[in-house]
């Protein structure tokens, strides 16, 4: 699994996905990952406009792997 570095390519698989949330899993270098948590909460805006909650991640050498569900 290739990590994200680039928030735009982020936002865009967010967008273009249209299965169950439980089987998307977006890849996040540690790069994007900005003091500020900035790129994050952009990212995370997205992700809860489409009914999904942030449910957990994996934390990989140099990126994190970020899980989703659908929101109650």
């Amino acid at each position: 699994m290739e990590p994200i570095v680039d928030i735009d390519e982020a936002l865009k698989r967010v967008q273009e996905y249209h299965g169950p949330p439980e089987e998307f899993q977006l890849p996040i270098s540690d790069s994007i990952n900005d003091s500020l948590g900035l790129n994050m909460a952009i990212i995370t805006d997205a992700i809860l406009k489409k009914g999904w909650w942030p449910n957990d991640f994996i934390q990989r050498e140099g990126f994190r792997i970020y899980l989703y569900n659908a929101a109650e």
